[in-house]
């Protein structure tokens, strides 16, 4: 590519020229035919070694003394996606304190606070890096992969939300085929295919907040099914409301939220509440097909009929909103920067607060 270039840079300068006169003559057409070419093959070949492909961001954080040991695995793999497909690769670790149901309430509350400390020094990290693009090159690809505890990629997302669609622009493979250009960061996900390691998941953008246009109801039906009165005793005093997300293959997930919902447990901050209503959203067995289409498909589903329900039960809301969810990290960090202002997450194995004991079994 080099030798090409210098090729190209001699015949626009008036190198080569001259040496083809003595070729071809005075055939000045074919001369300045020749010399344009040349010139824009510089120009093109110029353009292509200056050009970004983009920043990945990893965030990876282990939470002490859930699910041990910690897969390292993921975080290697990150890395590695992120500089093969980047110029450059930024990466954020830091360990999460996760409250145990043996912890005295006050040592429940300090673990509390350290993630919360936690969480706000990962945002200042990361929306640093993100200002640093946004002040040099706003063009910049972003792509952010995210290993987490939901709760915690839920709240990542929720952080997110004010700084990265307006400073940013990324660059992600429209779907529908339409843009390939977009304002939207990329959320890469984890591939469970044995062909494949990460894949574009999610763009963070407006448009996750559009519509479902029929079709797309449709497709979402046979992603899950939306069940707006579950089976479960609601509290008539309760002061919030269950959303639960099942996304992923976990079969016993929905019983336990209703179980949850019902006889009330904390949330990410400590808030534990009984649910006076619930709405379901039940992927099943199935998890979601491994493309940018599907995934994002699944979040407009999760937004759209979370609307919707509201707009219908105004009776609710004064109510406080959770959100018992399991799904891939990339879908947790989208709902956060689309709801997290307004939701909280419910860490699972669900806590319950008067009895200091698991709601389920993990």
């Amino acid at each position: 590519m080099a030798a090409l270039a210098g090729v190209a840079a001699a015949v626009a300068a008036g190198t080569l020229p001259d040496v083809i006169k003595g070729w071809l003559g005075e055939q000045r057409w074919l001369l300045t035919i020749l010399c344009l070419g040349a010139a824009g093959i510089f120009t093109a070949i110029n353009l292509w070694q200056q050009r970004t492909k983009g920043v990945g961001i990893v965030i990876t954080l282990p939470r002490t003394r859930w699910r041990d040991p910690w897969n390292t695995q993921w975080t290697r793999a990150a890395i590695d996606h992120a500089r093969r497909h980047n110029d450059s690769c930024f990466t954020v670790e830091r360990d999460i304190a996760s409250p145990s149901p043996e912890d005295d309430a006050e040592n429940r509350s300090a673990a509390r606070r350290q993630r919360a400390d936690t969480l706000e020094l990962v945002r200042s990290l990361v929306i640093a890096r993100l200002t640093e693009l946004s002040e040099s090159d706003p063009s910049t690809p972003v792509s952010i992969y995210i290993n987490a505890a939901l709760p915690d990629a839920f709240e990542i997302g929720t952080k997110l939300k004010f700084h990265v669609h307006r400073e940013v622009r990324g660059l992600g493979a429209d779907p529908d085929g339409q843009d390939s250009k977009t304002t939207a960061p990329v959320v890469p996900q984890r591939s469970e295919s044995i062909d494949a390691d990460f894949f574009p998941a999610i763009r963070l953008s407006s448009r996750l907040k559009d519509p479902l246009t029929p079709e797309e109801a449709a497709r979402a039906a046979r992603l899950a099914t939306v069940v707006e009165e579950p089976a479960f005793e609601a509290d008539p005093d309760g002061q919030a409301i269950a959303l639960i997300v099942h996304l992923s293959d976990n079969p016993q997930m929905v019983a336990e939220s209703l179980l949850a919902a019902q006889h009330g447990c904390v949330d990410a901050d400590g808030r534990a509440e009984k649910c006076r209503a619930a709405l379901v959203i039940d992927g099943g067995s199935a998890n979601i097909p491994e493309t940018t289409r599907e995934f994002e498909l699944a979040v407009r589903l999760v937004y759209a009929t979370w609307r919707a329900w509201n707009a219908a039960h105004p009776e609710y809301a004064p109510l406080r909103p959770r959100l018992f969810i399991a799904a891939p990290a990339s879908v947790a960090l989208a709902l956060g920067w689309l709801l997290g202002h307004k939701v909280a997450a419910v860490p699972y194995p669900f806590q319950r607060f008067e009895a200091e004991e698991s709601c389920t079994s993990s």
